[in-house]
């Protein structure tokens, strides 16, 4: 049934009054420090049992008193002090979770957290193998790897019937439909379905065709290519602006499968993001081509920290950049990655004697001169391969 849009709006007026309340506050608080942790507490008030509205139209706001007064030399090094208390908050879940298979069949693989693997639609796909990059690198290319570093979020915004008792039938199947579609087009790694069952769908030694163009950076590493470096782990979703897209099943299958393979390949938690944070578009130096879990993801419920604050390396590394529509795609709790990468960047601009635009057109010179080192890279190892 059709909700009249008058409803949808009806509905949203308190939520729209808590927005404008927070907007209040946010101007009234003269310390751009300060206002950023306020709108950090303020954000994090909400549950994660519900999903946040996209406040796309607080945008322009947000970036007038969060991002513009912190431009200034004194407030640059004054972040540095604020950056030690949001370290300490994000030791939570860092530590890898120890796991072990306790059976493995054909049909399905069981682990000592409780998680079960179905393995029926298991699919080989293109063996995983991708160069690993160093941060500092200029267009240097370090060896090769060939176990994943991480675990990319996504949603596989398909069609979605509602959560009852009397579409389960209809429920499953759609949902073997779905199943059998991203088998075909090796799409993920693992699909997460409406009841909480975890399937296999390509092989963990094996590529998935779910991130495209992505870009994420660790402690060390720069990875280009998420298809080749990353799991995809995608939930039978579609994403909401009015509620959590998925169940509390979905959820603690998510938390089981992600202890699983954190604990089998050691990735460490600041390399579980989601698909928003990744996407990238490089014809235009824009990150979120796609913008699934760009709001809402509960990464505490899986054990994981809030990996939204981290700072986004497409941003501060590359020098990408983010327009309207991708804000209007996500909520504030994700903007606080933005931020923090928009300080690293006009922090890097001081100390290189640059306006922060120069400095930015130099972090795309060098994304530039990097994919070509790779692409020379993946040419070479194919003539190598070549028979004589």
């Amino acid at each position: 049934m059709t909700v009249p849009r008058s409803s949808c709006i009806v509905r949203r007026v308190p939520t729209l009054l808590k927005a404008a309340r927070i907007e209040r506050r946010a101007q009234e608080i003269s310390d751009p420090l300060e206002r950023l942790r306020y709108l950090r507490q303020a954000m994090a008030t909400a549950s994660h049992r519900h999903f946040r509205p996209r406040w796309g139209w607080m945008v322009p706001v947000v970036l007038v008193v969060a991002i513009v007064p912190l431009a200034s030399d004194v407030n640059v090094r004054r972040l540095q002090a604020y950056k030690l208390p949001m370290m300490a908050m994000r030791q939570a879940g860092s530590e890898i979770p120890n796991v072990w298979a306790v059976e493995q069949t054909n049909g399905s693989d069981v682990y000592s957290n409780g998680l079960q693997i179905e393995n029926r639609l298991a699919v080989t796909n293109e063996p995983r193998v991708y160069p690993l990059v160093r941060r500092e690198s200029e267009g240097q290319v370090g060896p090769l790897r060939y176990q994943p570093a991480g675990i990319v979020f996504h949603t596989t915004e398909s069609d979605q019937l509602p959560f009852e008792a009397n579409q389960s039938r209809a429920l499953k199947r759609i949902g073997q439909e779905l199943l059998l579609y991203i088998r075909n087009k090796r799409a993920y790694h693992f699909l997460i379905d409406r009841f909480g069952r975890v399937h296999r769908i390509v092989v963990e030694s094996d590529t998935a065709n779910h991130a495209g163009h992505s870009l994420w950076a660790d402690s060390r590493w720069v990875y280009f290519d998420l298809n080749a470096s990353f799991l995809g782990v995608a939930f039978e979703a579609r994403m909401r602006a009015d509620e959590l897209p998925v169940n509390q099943a979905q959820i603690h299958a998510a938390k089981v499968l992600t202890e699983m393979l954190r604990s089998k390949y050691t990735i460490p938690a600041e390399n579980c993001i989601t698909h928003a944070q990744v996407s990238i578009n490089p014809d235009n130096t824009r990150v979120g081509w796609h913008t699934d879990w760009g709001a809402g993801f509960p990464f505490k419920d899986i054990g994981l920290p809030d990996n939204y604050e981290l700072p986004n390396p497409s941003l501060y590394l590359f020098g990408f950049g983010y327009d309207p529509t991708y804000m209007n795609s996500t909520n504030p709790e994700l903007w606080i990655g933005l931020f923090q990468a928009e300080e690293r960047v006009r922090e890097a601009a001081v100390e290189h004697r640059q306006s922060v635009a120069e400095y930015r057109t130099s972090l795309q010179k060098k994304y530039r001169k990097q994919i070509s080192a790779l692409r020379h890279r993946g040419a070479t190892e194919e003539n190598d391969h070549e028979p004589n």
